[in-house]
């Protein structure tokens, strides 16, 4: 492909790293840093939330330091994210959403 445009999408976090492409083709950005979170954004700009980045609950309450997220889709209805840590005992953290679409990491789930 061609690049055809550039644009900030995210701004006022520390030290993102890596992150990870959803179903719904937006991306969650991970900061890396000690309380750092995970970053919902959209790079449509047909999108309603178009350069409206929104904290996911993936990170929790207490954050991390977050390096990359991967999706389980099998199940459509609920997919399951994952987000590595790095830390020297950096955990996995899963985040299994109860619906699909940008809402879906910014409501219920379940985090373990």
């Amino acid at each position: 492909g061609e690049i055809v445009d550039y644009k900030n999408l995210l701004s006022n976090t520390k030290r993102n790293c890596g992150g990870g492409l959803t179903p719904w083709n937006t991306w969650v950005s991970c900061e890396e840093w000690k309380r750092g979170q995970c970053w919902q954004v959209s790079a449509d700009p047909n999108s309603q939330n178009y350069l409206m980045a929104q904290k996911t609950m993936i990170g929790g309450s207490q954050g991390g330091r977050f390096e990359s997220v991967a999706t389980d889709n099998r199940i459509e209805q609920s997919p399951v994210f994952f987000a590595t840590e790095d830390s020297k005992f950096g955990a996995m953290r899963r985040f299994q959403a109860n619906s699909t679409g940008w809402h879906s990491l910014h409501t219920d789930g379940d985090l373990t």
